[in-house]
């Protein structure tokens, strides 16, 4: 039996259903990061992209800790905020143009915003607040991976199990929030999300061979 919603606990199958996407959590980048470190390209990775996620998992993160929900209904998510943060240290390290003042901006920004966490400035009720601003956090983040791969037409540097895992990830966490936790804001918020996660799992596929098949074009 599922118990009460309003505690913020999972039942049987809301345990079974957060083991599973903890498991995907676990391993979605690490095919990401392994193919950095091996090819050091990082080519059709967008900063900001990243740079906007890892704003919104964190405020997810803090979310899930005021509202005292259950450590395996966002556990998942603060693994993928860590495997974030070491792929932006790897596009740190390889990437071939220098950060400019929207980057800069973006790492000054998160980190204050960090920094006014951990002192105790900003309360649960804020947190709460501003996650319902998520979803256009979220909106920010997939236009700009979105963008990226269409300028660049280019995904060689993208691994698509990363982004099908988190479409699962995103499909469990609408059935996880609405049924188990009857809490809207995250239905809401994963609901959109999952939608642009597919259009860019479809991306990924659709230009996966880079800029080759233009060059080959080009030499025919």
């Amino acid at each position: 039996a599922v118990v009460s919603t309003q505690s913020g606990h999972y039942g049987r199958g809301g345990t079974i259903l957060g083991i599973t996407t903890l498991v995907g959590a676990l391993v979605a980048q690490v095919p990401q990061i392994i193919a950095i470190i091996k090819s050091k390209n990082v080519d059709g990775l967008s900063f900001n992209g990243f740079s906007i996620e890892i704003f919104s998992l964190t405020i997810q993160v803090l979310y899930f800790v005021v509202q005292e929900y259950d450590l395996l209904a966002y556990s998942d998510i603060s693994i993928l905020l860590v495997q974030d943060y070491v792929i932006v240290i790897l596009m740190l390290l390889y990437g071939k143009e220098a950060l400019g003042a929207r980057e800069y901006g973006n790492i000054i920004g998160y980190l204050v915003a960090v920094a006014s966490v951990v002192v105790g400035t900003v309360t649960k009720d804020m947190i709460v607040m501003v996650m319902q601003g998520v979803v256009l956090l979220n909106l920010a983040s997939k236009m700009t991976f979105i963008s990226s791969i269409l300028s660049t037409k280019d995904t060689s540097a993208m691994e698509p199990a990363a982004w099908i895992i988190f479409v699962y990830s995103n499909i469990v966490r609408v059935f996880v929030g609405y049924l188990l936790l009857g809490d809207m804001t995250i239905v809401g918020q994963h609901a959109v999300n999952g939608a642009f996660n597919l259009a860019i799992t479809l991306l990924i596929f659709k230009y996966r061979g880079g800029n080759k098949e233009e060059e080959e074009k080009k030499e025919e």
